[in-house]
């Protein structure tokens, strides 16, 4: 039987760091390509919060000119239900 020397265990030291190094590497690059995949989806998903955010202070804005408008509305039915109280009297007298 052989005597193990410095340069046979050695080798089994760089043997061992192989075994652990390869697989940890693998891990990491896969760990990165995931993590850089997540960070576009989130700029993508950014895009879309500003966009709908966009939309919804568009949509509070015709919400109020429409309660405007219908204010408005009822304010000339009441000024016309006036003018016609005005043009009914005028014409019995």
């Amino acid at each position: 039987m052989s005597t193990l020397t410095k340069d046979d265990i050695w080798k089994m030291v760089q043997i061992m760091m192989s075994v652990t190094i390869i697989p940890l590497a693998g891990w990491v690059w896969n760990t990165n390509v995931k993590v850089a995949e997540l960070e576009n989806d989130l700029g993508d998903a950014e895009e879309i919060i500003e966009d709908l955010e966009t939309r919804i202070m568009g949509s509070d804005d015709n919400a109020k000119q429409i309660i405007g408008i219908e204010k408005d509305i009822e304010y000339m039915k009441g000024s016309l239900g006036r003018i016609e109280t005005l043009v009914t009297r005028r014409k019995d007298k």
